[in-house]
């Protein structure tokens, strides 16, 4: 029973981080969209942050609003987050409705630069964690860390900082401060100008994001279903269309079999019909034969001809393995083999042909 349960719950952990990961995609794609003086007005309801740090013995708070920033002088000795939560009360807010976090010094970080391209940003934290474990010496469990955009190159490229600090330090200056780690909302920094940048959220995406955010994500989810829903019709009418054509074929066929006048056979017709070879098929039959180092960039389909461009350990292997397949034939190199420094693989281009297909009318009249 235990096992079921835990299953269970990594099953909705993982179709929530899914659906998160959805929203900020959708949200990003609204906020380009949208004009800069509604988005102004949105992020008004922004959550108001705290920035907290140590000046000898004065801990020092300044919060950011809509309204404006505000600074308090607080004694060190005896402050922690409930003397916070009282300094936020006599401001007409609570913990809950506010993002607090603490101001390191950058030298306790250590910063490395990356370039992502834009299209991958979408599974930055994998990125992220990988440039953690193959190029430092830490392990994920010792560290917090995250990546913030420095700018966007002219080819698609993001510059961006990526900002590790290991566990044990940052607790110290948290203690310091008087924090425990789960009572902060994120690690901010002073950039060289003297302005606090945040680098490290320790929030969820749906916790960072604005009020406004989640009205909007709930109407996603509304027209989603809409969309759903007529989806499915508009497929069950297709399918019937379909059906309807197909068993008015058949009847044709058969009539001008009994008739014997056009000498259509309807068991031919029916055997030329399934010799055509679907796009699903060679996929699922590409996705059977290729090792598992392959992988594709680019791929074409025309009058049965396949061509396919990507990377591979070993691509000189490729063209027998195309060929050994019982739905592929002609495997052959379009262009050399090159290696790549980037992926650290074979980059090769492969055309083959599709056994039992037919070609289409204009490859057929062109013939001709």
């Amino acid at each position: 029973m235990a096992n079921v349960s835990a299953a269970s719950s990594g099953a909705s952990q993982l179709m929530a981080g899914r659906w998160r990961g959805f929203a900020r995609w959708w949200l990003s794609g609204l906020k380009e969209i949208v004009p800069q003086a509604w988005q102004t007005w949105a992020d008004s309801e922004a959550l108001p942050q705290v920035l907290v740090w140590r000046v000898g013995e004065t801990i020092i708070c300044r919060l950011t609003s809509a309204t404006g920033a505000l600074d308090a002088r607080l004694p060190a000795a005896g402050f922690d987050s409930g003397a916070l939560a009282v300094w936020l009360e006599q401001q007409g807010l609570t913990r809950e409705r506010v993002i607090v976090g603490p101001v390191i010094a950058s030298d306790l970080f250590l910063v490395r630069e990356l370039s992502v391209p834009t299209a991958a940003l979408g599974v930055l934290p994998k990125i992220l964690d990988q440039e953690v474990l193959r190029r430092t010496p830490f392990q994920l469990s010792e560290i917090w860390h995250a990546a913030s955009a420095v700018a966007t190159g002219s080819n698609d490229v993001v510059a961006m900082c990526h900002w590790i600090i290991r566990k044990d330090r940052a607790e110290v200056v948290l203690a310091e401060l008087g924090f425990m780690p789960g009572e902060i909302d994120f690690l901010a920094v002073g950039d060289s100008g003297g302005e606090v940048v945040p680098v490290i959220n320790f929030r969820s995406s749906g916790e960072e994001d604005p009020p406004w955010s989640g009205r909007a994500v709930r109407l996603l989810a509304g027209a989603t279903l809409v969309a759903c829903v007529c989806a499915a019709a508009v497929f069950e009418w297709r399918q019937a269309s379909v059906a309807a054509a197909i068993e008015t074929e058949l009847a044709e066929a058969r009539q001008g079999a009994q008739n014997g006048r056009d000498g259509i056979d309807p068991v031919g017709r029916l055997l030329a019909m399934k010799a055509d070879v679907s796009v699903l098929e060679v996929w699922a039959e590409l996705s059977r034969v290729l090792p598992d180092h392959t992988f594709l960039t680019e791929s074409r389909i025309v009058d049965n001809k396949v061509t396919i461009t990507g990377f591979s350990s070993d691509a000189a292997r490729l063209v027998r393995i195309v060929d050994q397949s019982p739905l592929f034939s002609g495997a052959a190199l379009t262009a050399a083999i090159t290696s790549d420094a980037t992926e650290h693989k074979d980059r090769f281009s492969l055309s083959f042909k599709v056994r039992g297909g037919r070609p289409s009318a204009s490859s057929r009249s062109g013939s001709q």
